[in-house]
This record gives C-alpha cells, structure tokens and sequence, in this order.
C-alpha cells in the first residue's frame, strides 16, 4: 500500500515594523507625559552634584570644582505659564587641600533649570516648537521615539539666558528620545538655534537624561532627571557643568494650625 506523504509548509510574514504615531497623537501623549512628569517631581527632592569645569581651547580641563546640594524644584503654575523655582541647600563636604591662590578666582559658568527640558513637550510650550514626525529607533538598546524639534523664533521659550541683570530667551533645536509605551522622555540632546555672538556666547549645547526612579511605596517607577551636561563657549572661555541627580526621596510638609479659644 503506498501512503502519499504531504507536506504542509507554512510560511510566516516576517514581521511588519510597528507604524510610528503621527505628531500629532505623539504631541497629545508627550504633553500628557510631561505634565505628570511636573507633578511627579514637585514631590520629591534628591542630592544634586554639580561639577564645573573650565576647559583649554583644546577641550581638555583646566580646572574643575565640585558641589553637593539638596535639591528640590517648586512650580507654580498659571492659567497661561509655568514658574519654575529650584531650591539648594549645600551639603557640607570634606574639607579639600588648600586651594592655590590664583584657582579662587578662576572664573566659572552657573547652569541651573536643565531638568527642566522635559517642558519642551508641556501642552503650555508646544505651540513654541515645530516637531518632526516621530521615528522609532534603537537607543542604548531599547526602541524609542525619535523627535526632532526647533523653536518657532518670537514665541515663549522655556529657557533664559541671564547676563548682567538682563534675559535673553534661547531658542533650542535639537533631538528627544521617548518611551514608546509611556512616552515619557528619557533623553533630550539640544544647542542654540540662533548664534547669540552679540552678547558673547559662541556656544551653548545641552544633554540632560532621564532615567527610572522607583520608590518603595510606589509599584510604578517614574523617569526623572538623571545627569544634565552644559557646555558654554564665549570668544575666550570654555566651560563644561555636569550635574548629576541620585537618592531621590519623597517628602512631606507638615502645617499645624493652633486655634484659640474663641473670644
């Protein structure tokens, strides 16, 4: 008896690359994201390291000082805008060498407000920035969303640049990287859009990254700032702050009210 074997093959489509979301849902998710993200941080405070770096025209430093602080960000938001307050408090170190005379007075660059960059994609901002559509990406290894963004010149910017009791507005363009699933972001890299030689600065670029946090009494972890590096250039000075953020904590503000007898 002959038996007639057939064999079935079964060919499966190779899988089809997920469709990125249009910049629109993207924008929609993002601000979501980021406006979670403001009331997520303004409940914790953590130890921020600062160091500041002056560097040789070859990019190589010259001289470096570190600070340890306290940190903690207060916003009070608007009906139209958002006020970002940072608060440090110096922890005291271990007493250094003594210091040179002429390193004391080694001239240094002040960066603060960078974790702040996540306002780029707050509903309040978006109308400040033009946006690319998304790409999705590998990045450290792990998909992402890949956003180009640039500033729409005379509209608000979140950022200032303060000089001689003045304020100049930037104009960032630059890259963001989100999760794909939270669309929370985890990474923005971003310089100035239009030169600002009139008053000096030659450069100024931005890299600040965010990554998980989780506390005990939580069962979701949140992305909060990481590290922020700050390079400033001007005709002739060279400077380089890193600052980085770790042991995040949540805190509480106790108000106790006392009550009179009424009169």
């Amino acid at each position: 008896m002959n038996t007639l074997l057939i064999t079935v093959l079964a060919f499966v489509a190779p899988a089809t690359p997920s469709i990125p979301p249009t910049t629109h849902d993207l924008l929609t998710r993002a601000g979501h994201s980021a406006d979670e993200f403001w009331k997520q941080i303004q409940s914790v405070n953590c130890v921020e390291t600062v160091e500041q770096a002056r560097l040789s025209r070859q990019g190589k430093v010259v001289y470096k000082q570190q600070s340890v602080f306290d940190y903690l960000v207060m916003i009070e938001f608007t009906p139209d805008d958002l006020v970002l307050d940072e608060s440090r408090a110096v922890i005291p170190q271990p007493p250094e060498k003594k210091k040179k005379a002429d390193e004391a007075k080694v001239a240094l660059a002040v960066t603060n407000g960078f974790p702040a960059f996540e306002l780029i994609f707050h509903p309040l901002y978006q109308h400040s920035f033009e946006y690319s559509p998304p790409e999705r990406v590998l990045a450290d290894g792990k998909p992402a969303l890949l956003v180009h963004f640039r500033h729409v010149h005379g509209t608000r910017s979140p950022s200032v640049l303060k000089l001689k009791s003045r304020e100049y507005p930037i104009e960032w363009e630059g890259t963001a990287w989100l999760d794909p699933d939270t669309y929370e972001v985890t990474r923005i890299s971003a310089s100035v859009l239009n030169s600002l030689a009139e008053i000096g600065l030659n450069t100024l670029k931005a890299d600040v990254r965010y990554a998980p946090v989780q506390f005990k009494e939580e069962s979701t972890a949140h992305l909060l700032p990481a590290s922020a590096s700050i390079e400033v250039e001007t005709a002739h000075q060279h400077w380089r702050n890193t600052h980085t953020f770790a042991q995040y904590r949540h805190f509480s503000v106790d108000v106790k009210t006392e009550m009179g007898a009424p009169q």
